[in-house]
């Protein structure tokens, strides 16, 4: 949601309950006898939390995924507690509707492919079982944790190594042994992957070798049907830049949840927006031709000047100028810190054009600021200096 509203589902609950309604009631049915949403962790996340109930289920962890295959029960203590924690374990089987649906999908893969010993590839391991196996869940969530590097994210003699290069080496080793996997499994196709995070990262690194909270990520998508390739520019860094500093987002996150869901689960642009509570830009990730999604052409390069002001640098007002190839624009001013200071303009343009709008930044400190331009799939930040 928006920073100043407060929501209390997940984009993915929200697309789980417009897929199936009413759901827990009635539910497993014919139609759908597996769980629409599997989470291999103790609690599912809030991500697949629906308008009335979580929209998905959890695996507590690898071991206790292994024991529900091999039907194995973990002992109790032989005591009143070992007593009612035996009784709460079968009233769990009992209630989960959907415990031998997982076991029999996990028992149809006899072999898979080597992973590496870390607990991500643990998770990514079953998730490519239970896709083979034949359920028919679309979402899977797995986590892996550590990133939260505020110290000792590098080893200052080397800055190629360490804490952080650790995690990212774990997580690069994992996909590539689950896309293996799959691929061998012969699933690949029917796979689209994507990493997120609930914080980035500063531009300098801090006193304790490591850096603090951000406002901007990068994120991962990979895939056989994922478009390969950068999507954004290389961000704008001042050289005086400090601890304090963000990178200047390019895509509001959510942009690329709308596009997701829009090129892989096939949304209908209505149905969309009421899942992402506004309107987001579709950015090209997905090769979607299995939904017919159309992406609307791009008339602009990535080199052209999309979006400028002047006078830059400035004390009072600027005067923007943006071009737009029509449809949805929107138009933002952000600080360093990555909050959002102003929207200066959205609207839908019938054609394409060039237009100016002033913006008044007279009450603003002396910094640097961007000026933020989002037109369908492009987008494109540009500095500019508030003088005395």
């Amino acid at each position: 949601s928006d920073s100043l509203t407060v929501v209390n589902n997940g984009w993915m609950g929200r697309y789980l309950d417009d897929q199936y309604p009413g759901f827990p009631t009635n539910y497993p049915s014919t139609q759908m006898p597996d769980p629409l949403a599997i989470q291999v962790g103790s609690v599912t996340s809030l991500t697949c939390q629906g308008p009335a109930v979580s929209m998905g289920m959890s695996i507590t962890d690898p071991t206790s995924f292994y024991n529900l295959v091999d039907n194995i029960q973990d002992p109790v203590p032989n005591s009143p507690m070992g007593y009612e924690l035996s009784y709460l374990r079968q009233i769990t089987r009992q209630t989960n509707k959907y415990t031998e649906r997982i076991r029999q999908a996990a028992l149809a893969v006899p072999s898979q492919g080597a992973y590496p010993n870390n607990s991500l590839a643990a998770q990514l391991k079953i998730v490519a079982r239970l896709i083979k196996g034949g359920l028919k869940t679309r979402v899977y969530m797995v986590s892996y944790g550590g990133f939260d590097t505020h110290a000792t994210q590098v080893v200052g003699t080397d800055t190629t190594t360490g804490t952080h290069a650790t995690l990212l080496g774990n997580v690069s080793s994992s996909i590539k042994a689950f896309m293996d996997d799959a691929k061998g499994l012969g699933v690949q196709d029917r796979i689209v992957g994507m990493t997120f995070s609930e914080f980035g990262r500063r531009i300098k690194s801090n006193a304790s070798g490591g850096t603090d909270h951000g406002s901007a990520a990068p994120l991962f998508l990979f895939g056989k049907n994922v478009i390969g390739g950068l999507t954004g520019n290389n961000p704008t860094i001042a050289a005086n830049a400090t601890v304090a500093d963000n990178v200047p987002y390019q895509y509001d996150f959510r942009s690329v949840y709308a596009s997701v869901l829009q090129q892989w689960f096939c949304v209908p642009d209505n149905n969309l927006q009421q899942i992402m509570l506004k309107n987001f830009q579709s950015l090209p990730l997905i090769n979607s031709a299995n939904c017919m999604a159309s992406r609307p052409g791009n008339s602009f390069s990535n080199e052209s000047v999309l979006v400028f002001n002047y006078p830059n640098p400035f004390s009072g007002s600027t005067n923007i100028t943006f071009k737009t190839k029509g449809g949805h624009t929107l138009l933002q001013i952000i600080n360093t810190s990555g909050n959002l200071v102003k929207q200066l303009l959205e609207r839908t343009y019938p054609d394409a054009g060039t237009y100016s709008i002033n913006f008044d930044g007279g009450y603003l400190a002396p910094g640097v600021y961007y000026v933020r331009l989002q037109n369908g799939q492009i987008q494109q930040v540009k500095a500019m200096l508030k003088v005395r």
